[in-house]
């Protein structure tokens, strides 16, 4: 009985050890995941001469190109030679079930947002439609670039290796897949933002939502933003009036838009980490309490810890946003 005791007593102080330890080495695989992300982000950029967007709309026919003048720029500067018309059209140019989330899509185009990105881009096309598909890259024909591998196997990238399958999954239904990350039953995708290149992040590329019902914030409204206290002012919550973020001590969306973000010249890659939720973004500074992550709930008009956003995974920081 005493031997049996003795057991539960070790097995009681050993199993949290290798429990923190299994999380650690996961979340550590999430980081050296992000790392060559951002290598094939550089393989894409000097291939192409810029940043893969963070944002895009892709149409299929040159009137749905020329109604948008901002993604045909980007477009053009990707893929000069580009015929805008898709030439022989679906199946040829383009993959066939293309056709179907265009004439389904209110601006009839392919619309990507962050996570899609992403994988677009440094993947390349996905030709067969549904999740768990890889990537096969873009065809080396510089006047269709989107042509399915079945019309030709002369293809430029991937830029990353997207090899696992069952990571490749479709977050809103819209046909368009993201990249997940290696944490056990992820249920959210990556998020990319590009800086393009030094000029900016655009804050209407974030995923915004209303608060959930506990008062967090499921997706970001700003970028992760560097700040620190005024010189002699000790680190305490950042809610000083000095900070242009805050006003009166609450959340100043305007005044935060002031502050430098992190990764100003590159980009931002986000793992939402094992609670499969990204937090409201904004400031963050590992000396601060909390790594100064709060977000402003409006319900009860306060300041709160931004404790979803604590395990987070970035590009920016060497671990869990708030350790």
């Amino acid at each position: 009985m005493i031997v049996i005791v003795i057991i539960g007593v070790l097995m009681a102080l050993i199993l949290p050890a290798l429990s923190a330890a299994r999380v650690r080495a996961n979340e550590t695989r999430v980081i050296t995941e992000i790392k060559q992300l951002e290598a094939a982000i550089a393989a894409f950029k000097a291939k192409y001469g810029i940043d893969p967007p963070s944002q895009f709309s892709l149409y299929l026919t040159l009137q749905g190109w020329q109604n948008d003048p901002v993604n045909f720029g980007v477009a053009k500067r990707i893929w000069p030679q580009m015929d805008f018309t898709m030439g022989a059209g679906a199946g040829v140019t383009f993959p066939n079930f293309w056709q179907g989330m265009a004439q389904n899509s209110p601006n009839g185009a392919l619309n990507m947002g962050s996570g899609e990105c992403l994988l677009f881009f440094l993947g390349g096309v996905i030709d067969v439609p549904g999740t768990g598909q890889a990537p096969i890259g873009f065809a080396k024909n510089p006047l269709y670039p989107f042509s399915p591998r079945a019309t030709t196997t002369n293809r430029e990238g991937p830029y990353f290796e997207f090899s696992d399958m069952n990571r490749i999954k479709d977050v809103d239904g819209n046909q368009i897949n993201e990249w997940y990350d290696t944490l056990p039953s992820q249920v959210a995708p990556y998020l990319y933002f590009s800086s393009y290149d030094g000029q900016g992040y655009r804050l209407n590329e974030l995923p915004l939502t209303a608060p959930a019902p506990n008062g967090a914030y499921l997706y970001l409204h700003d970028v992760y933003r560097v700040w620190s206290p005024p010189q002699g002012q000790p680190p305490n919550e950042p809610t000083a009036p000095a900070s242009p973020a805050y006003a009166n001590g609450l959340p100043n969306p305007q005044g935060s838009q002031l502050l430098p973000p992190q990764k100003s010249q590159s980009c931002q890659i986000i793992s939402p980490g094992y609670d499969g939720q990204y937090g409201a973004g904004g400031i963050f500074n590992s000396n601060l309490p909390n790594s100064g992550l709060v977000f402003f709930d409006p319900v009860a008009n306060q300041v709160k810890p931004d404790t979803v956003a604590y395990d987070n995974l970035t590009n920016f920081n060497g671990g869990r946003l708030k350790p």
